[in-house]
């Protein structure tokens, strides 16, 4: 029985410590509870993994890299890989200390975090909540009157001021104390729900300073109503006095219920995974709101399957002569590199348009400039992933990857690049017919990029056999056949993506768009919840 090789354990205890490592370092400069409860469940793990596989394929590069030079330097030892281990790790403790790659690594943390949705997700909760009208809890009146009363405010006095009828406060100031006390017994009963132990145990500080500063609020506004009974004054008097406290006491709630609505976002983002199931746990605390449409990742799981299934086919059924041989490791590596670009190259048709103005279309015009910034990006970031992957991997040395991997990533890199920008064009075209049926014209989309997928690969395939010529290389005897099957295949792949992809984001921007656009219009801001002709009493 042979024990390990320590070369291979010691490349995977050095990924191991770079796991932990990214793992933790992704949550910089937070803390690690903070984000987590804060964005939705699933897309806060899928962000820390993809951080992690970033910071391995980086630490395999650079392991390959050292285990090259020590083999050049010191040929016959035999001891390259272990020569590596220690420096590469060395080298990642120095990258936060080094100039130009600890802003590298801060970017991509930044892009990562982006990615999770933290803070954009909480924030677009919050204002969702914030804009929605509340309908105080049974619970409150009552909470707010056995409170009070034991600050020694007399019933009477608690009843009219929270009456909502401008005698002893204000309008807008008691349905402020009232929707904070409605909140503050909303969460009291969440707190008994075991499914929401972990968020408590986690906002548990928050929590306590929450509750010192409820309590705060109830003392003095007892204190402040207690003025009102104590006082006497002309009616001219009176009603300034009203105006004052009621001042007084909606200021002291108004942060409150801010930092409530704030741990309703979280919980509802972190602890709910379904959509219609977070509608309903802010409906039980009073809120009537309909929340953003998530963009969808299943279709981005399917295409990924889908690209890496038809990439890497052909590379283990193909009988390629020995200076061909694809191995396992080189055919599985190559394939996620490339389904990992592809869905890059739709993050990039996708996001710009979701987040930003510039590459969104006009009435009038396609924003032809967008085309091109992000038609660019995603060339470039296929070019990255695939030249790491062609540099990093094993392979036999025919192929154009083995002696020219940056030639070789910056041809096939150009399929994300078309993906990319046909992807925008579906989508803006789509965007300015401004239909409310989304399932309409998918067959037209999938149809369109299917023909766009097949004839670029075609020319990719025709580029491929004159640039391996070029460079003096041999072609391996592949039938025509095997060439018709890759063409057809990524044609069937185009028109899975142009079949899901611009419908679904579609479907995600107008439904932003809408509900934006619905709350703007009802003007139901982080204002006072009373009638609008109780607003004018009392200052926001």
């Amino acid at each position: 029985m042979y024990g390990l090789d320590p070369s291979v354990v010691a490349l995977c205890l050095g990924a191991i410590a770079i796991c932990i490592v990214s793992a933790v370092d992704f949550h910089a400069p937070f803390e690690a509870a903070e984000i987590r409860y804060a964005v939705m469940r699933d897309r806060y793990y899928f962000a820390v993994i993809a951080y992690i596989t970033i910071a391995v394929v980086f630490y395999v590069f650079l392991v390959s890299q050292i285990h090259w030079l020590t083999n050049l330097l010191y040929p016959g030892r035999g001891a390259g890989w272990l020569v590596a281990i220690p420096a590469t790790i060395a080298f990642m403790v120095l990258v936060p200390h080094l100039p130009l790659l600890c802003r590298v690594i801060a970017f991509l943390r930044t892009m990562m975090q982006t990615l999770a949705r933290y803070p954009q997700a909480v924030e677009t909760v919050i204002v969702a909540i914030a804009r929605s009208p509340i309908k105080v809890t049974e619970r409150a009146r009552p909470e707010l009157q056995r409170e009070l009363e034991g600050y020694g405010v007399p019933t009477r006095l608690i009843e009219k001021a929270l009456n909502q009828d401008d005698d002893v406060l204000a309008a807008g100031a008691a349905a402020m104390i009232k929707q904070v006390a409605s909140l503050h017994t909303s969460f009291v009963d969440l707190r008994g729900n075991r499914r929401f132990g972990r968020f408590f145990r986690a906002r548990k500080g928050e929590f306590d300073a929450l509750e010192r500063q409820y309590r705060r609020m109830l003392r003095r506004s007892a204190r402040a109503l207690l003025l009102t009974e104590d006082i006497m004054v002309s009616d001219v008097d009176a009603r300034e006095l009203v105006l004052e406290i009621s001042d007084f006491i909606a200021e002291e709630c108004e942060d409150l219920r801010v930092a409530y609505q704030r741990r309703l976002a979280e919980a509802t983002l972190s602890v709910v995974d379904r959509r219609d199931s977070r509608t309903e746990l802010i409906s039980s605390f009073g809120y009537q709101t309909v929340l953003p449409q998530p963009l969808p990742f299943a279709p981005l799981v399917i295409i990924f399957v889908l690209d890496f299934a038809f990439s890497v086919a052909p590379l283990f059924f193909l009988d390629l002569p020995k200076k061909f041989a694809v191995g396992s490791l080189a055919g599985g590596f190559s394939s996620l590199a490339h389904a990992a670009a592809l869905t890059i190259s739709i993050f990039f048709a996708i996001y710009p348009k979701a987040s930003t103005n510039f590459a969104r279309p006009s009435l009038y015009a396609l924003p032809w400039s967008s085309y091109a910034v992000f038609g660019a990006c995603s060339y470039l970031a296929g070019i990255f992933i695939l030249w790491i992957t062609y540099s990093t991997i094993p392979i036999a040395e025919g192929w154009l990857a083995k002696s020219h991997p940056l030639a070789a990533s910056s041809l096939f890199s150009l399929i994300f690049l078309v993906n990319t920008v046909v992807l925008s064009i579906l989508l803006d075209v789509r965007l300015r017919a401004d239909r409310l049926d989304y399932h309409e014209a998918r067959l037209r989309d999938g149809a369109t990029h299917a023909v766009v997928m097949a004839s670029v690969m075609f020319s990719l395939l025709v580029s491929f056999v004159l640039v391996t010529r070029a460079f003096g290389l041999e072609m391996p005897a592949i039938p025509l056949q095997w060439y018709a099957g890759i063409v057809a295949s990524f044609g069937v792949l185009g028109a899975v993506i142009g079949y899901l992809v611009p419908s679904t984001a579609e479907a995600y921007i107008e439904a932003n768009k809408l509900i934006r656009k619905s709350s703007a219009l009802d003007g139901n801001l982080l204002g006072w919840a009373a009638p609008p002709a109780s607003q004018s009493t009392v200052k926001p």
